[in-house]
């Protein structure tokens, strides 16, 4: 099959551009450049990367993913980065060191969607498909984040730069569908790409001349067994360690059961979007006859063009219309599938097409500015937040969080508080235990972010704030302005324990026995014994060993009016 320029659009070497041209095209590209080393620091730290890192840890410490601790994720990126959080070590600024890593993933992403271009169309077209979904305001922000959607959408431009720039022959079908099987190891939702690629193939191949469609069929339909074969080797060895690990079972239900919510029947918001489905999808079949027939000239050229078109919208349909939990970053690897539409659509326009380009490529990367200034320091919290945490624990501590957002310490309840989770937790399917799990754990800080209201309600009986976000063991006494007066408090968690004020420790006396620092004690009531009518407060001895204390949120909202 010849691949050579698209009809209409212009064969020009990139040397050959106008000089107005190639300043735009480097400048667009040191711009990208720029805009993803800032972004590193520059954004705020979402609970994904945290969850994806806490996992990639666990592997570090000889923890099995799904069996020792919960994630509802594939597990390929979490092995493939585990050496390098390892080499990092436990650090405030993990995020960012560990964010740096998904540079290349977006440069080799780039470099896929410039491959297809310019194989399929012309190395112009190449060039400003890269730029248009480089500047892509969703691509730039959510792939300069820590997160396994990164890979996923580079092994899934992989697949296809490689599976529709040549002959589909019996060892280009087998590596594509290994690729494609590595895409499902980065994430499940691959089966929605891979429903869209074959609804595409299916409709391309309804749409083509039957002689074509006989020219297809011999070329590449005899290598499909082949590609099935490659796609089945990443699942089963997954699979397979996973079962020699006693986890299987564990597997099949983080990422399969727990990811299907139960239904609730069709209603009127199911109605609207199977009669949107039914309304678009018929369109889009439109769209992708006009380019078979625009190129007619070379039919397979033709398929391939239209099938990238065909692939991206199928998925685009479908993820609006049936898919149940739609997220912004489910939409990364189809960005650079439009753009691959988009450029080679525009550059058929003479001498305004690439300037139509350059236009909409400056809209994007300013819409992207201003959506996330590159300059942003609003990222220093989350890092202090690490920072708090690793200065107040030990390594064999407990932290209870929602996602993982600790990063370098267990979780004492086994799922994590994402919202699959949430739902399934309101249904009942999964039983409320944090509290029982934490008194088990003798897990003595946590955070408050996304805990449920009876395990919220219990936290802020048994705990007492010492930084913005975290809370340890503890509890306020009554305060009282009678002398030697006896207040009583109940701890739930098991634990070394120390009553200061607001200016250090105070004499007394605990369960009648003097008080002369840290003392242990059971989960139950007791009552502390002193002179000193000031506020005081019971909480984690080591908390205080590391100089936290939590009468810093009680004087500041004593003092407010």
């Amino acid at each position: 099959m010849q691949l050579s320029s698209a009809p209409g659009i212009p064969a020009v070497e990139p040397s050959r551009l106008p000089r107005w041209e190639r300043v735009a095209v480097l400048t667009l590209f040191l711009l990208i450049l720029a805009f993803k080393i800032c972004y590193v620091r520059a954004l705020s730290i979402n609970s994904d990367e945290s969850q994806h890192l806490h996992v990639a840890w666990g592997w570090t410490q000889g923890m099995v993913q799904y069996r020792d601790f919960f994630d509802n994720h594939t597990p390929l990126f979490h092995l493939a980065m585990a050496p390098l959080l390892a080499w990092l070590g436990e650090r405030a600024d993990i995020v960012f060191r560990m964010r740096i890593a998904m540079l290349p993933l977006f440069a080799a992403t780039l470099g896929c969607t410039y491959w297809l271009g310019a194989r399929l169309y012309s190395k112009r077209a190449g060039i400003w498909a890269v730029l248009l979904a480089g500047t892509c305001p969703l691509l730039l922000l959510k792939s300069s984040e820590f997160r396994a959607d990164v890979l996923w959408m580079t092994l899934w431009l992989a697949t296809l730069a490689y599976g529709l720039t040549g002959r589909f022959t019996r060892s280009r079908a087998f590596v594509t569908g290994l690729l494609l099987g590595a895409t499902f190891g980065v994430s499940m939702k691959t089966s929605l790409l891979l429903f869209s690629l074959l609804a595409a193939l299916g409709l391309v191949f309804w749409l083509l001349p039957k002689p074509d469609r006989k020219t297809l069929l011999a070329h590449s339909g005899g290598n499909a067994l082949l590609a099935f074969a490659g796609l089945c080797v990443v699942p089963l060895a997954i699979a397979g360690f996973f079962a020699t690990k006693g986890a299987l079972p564990n597997l099949i239900y983080c990422v399969f059961k727990h990811n299907a919510l139960p239904a609730h029947g069709l209603g009127l918001h199911g109605l609207f979007h199977i009669a949107l489905f039914a309304l678009v999808l018929p369109l889009i079949a439109l769209v992708g006859r006009f380019m078979l027939r625009a190129d007619n000239q070379q039919p397979p050229l033709a398929a391939r063009r239209a099938l990238i078109f065909l692939t991206g919208a199928i998925f685009l349909l479908i993820l609006r219309c049936f898919w149940p939990l739609v997220t912004s970053q489910d939409y990364l690897p189809v960005v650079p599938l439009f753009a691959l539409s988009i450029a080679p659509g525009l550059l058929r326009v003479e001498k305004i097409g690439s300037r139509l380009l350059l236009l909409a490529a400056i809209v994007q990367i300013t819409v992207a500015a201003k959506e996330r200034s590159p300059f942003s320091k609003r990222a220093v919290r989350n890092e202090s937040l690490v920072a708090d945490v690793l200065r107040l624990t030990q390594s064999s501590d407990f932290v209870m969080d929602s996602k993982g957002e600790t990063i370098f310490r267990r979780r004492p309840f086994y799922y994590v508080l994402e919202n699959i989770t949430q739902r399934r937790m309101s249904l009942g399917l999964i039983p409320e235990t944090i509290a029982e799990e934490m008194v088990k754990s003798r897990t003595c800080v946590t955070l408050l972010k996304r805990l449920p209201g009876k395990s919220l309600r219990w936290v802020e009986q048994y705990y007492v704030p010492v930084t913005e976000k975290l809370w340890v063991a503890g509890c306020f006494l009554p305060t009282s302005k009678k002398e030697s007066i006896s207040r009583r408090f109940e701890v739930a968690i098991a634990a070394n324990y120390v009553v200061a004020s607001a200016d250090g420790t105070v004499p007394g006396a605990m369960d009648g026995v003097a008080y002369t620092g840290p003392v242990f004690l059971n989960p139950g009531p007791h009552t502390f014994s002193s002179p000193d009518p000031r506020p005081l407060a019971v909480f984690w001895a080591q908390a205080a060993e590391k100089r936290f204390t939590p009468f810093g949120d009680l004087q500041s909202r004593d003092a407010q009016p």
